[in-house]
């Protein structure tokens, strides 16, 4: 899958940024990497990744800082001055050049989504939200996941994003495990109204996924100590 806004039945022109916002210990890093890697090498326009995760997680993208250039992309990664985040540099000019990709991995921070935000109202046609859930994750019911939800894509400014399904159990996350985990989600969003863009899983798991998924599913690399 080399487009991954493409798979969201969303209005409006076609989008060129792709923000991926998610809990810590959601996934989302391991996702957003994957596609802008994969982005970088498939003859498109030039590829810029944003690490804007103020979380202070144990792995960050930024940990795959090489991966990325190697690839052809751009990457940028912000700081925190005195626990304030502090945006990359162009990140503005970016977002609104359509010329250009961007993929930002911005955490589950409502300060981080906030600092975002700022940038967006020129680039709010351009721009695609999706959101990383892995109900495995504590702390990760129907409720919890719909109040960060909620409070996340408002500091951002954006409109309701398409949904990511990342269940898993870490390294030893079994199919059965991926089945039961995606299928809990996929009745949270229909009771809520809410669209999912692709399944995710690692990259050994990608066939037997595929085989039963009646979604689009993506394979990972697992590029962080995470897992």
């Amino acid at each position: 899958m080399t487009d991954p806004v493409g798979v969201c039945s969303l209005p409006g022109p076609r989008a060129k940024n792709w923000v991926f916002l998610g809990p810590s210990g959601s996934g989302k890093s391991e996702i957003v990497l994957n596609l802008a890697i994969r982005a970088a090498g498939d003859g498109g326009p030039p590829v810029h990744f944003f690490d804007m995760d103020q979380t202070k997680p144990l792995f960050r993208s930024r940990e795959a800082r090489d991966a990325v250039e190697r690839s052809g992309a751009v990457f940028h990664s912000g700081f925190e001055f005195l626990d304030s985040p502090v945006l990359p540099d162009g990140v503005p000019g970016l977002l609104r050049d359509e010329g250009v990709r961007c993929f930002l991995d911005m955490g589950g921070s409502v300060n981080g989504a906030r600092s975002l935000g700022q940038c967006l109202p020129d680039a709010g046609g351009l721009t695609r939200a999706l959101y990383v859930v892995n109900l495995y994750r504590p702390f990760s019911d129907e409720r919890s996941f719909l109040e960060d939800l909620s409070a996340i894509t408002a500091a951002a400014r954006l409109s309701a994003p398409c949904i990511v399904s990342n269940p898993n159990l870490g390294g030893e996350t079994t199919i059965e495990d991926v089945k039961k985990g995606h299928g809990r989600l996929l009745e949270i969003l229909e009771r809520n109204g809410l669209s999912l863009a692709f399944l995710a899983v690692r990259a050994s798991l990608l066939e037997a996924a595929s085989a039963w998924a009646d979604c689009p599913v993506e394979g990972l690399a697992l590029r962080l100590s995470a897992g």
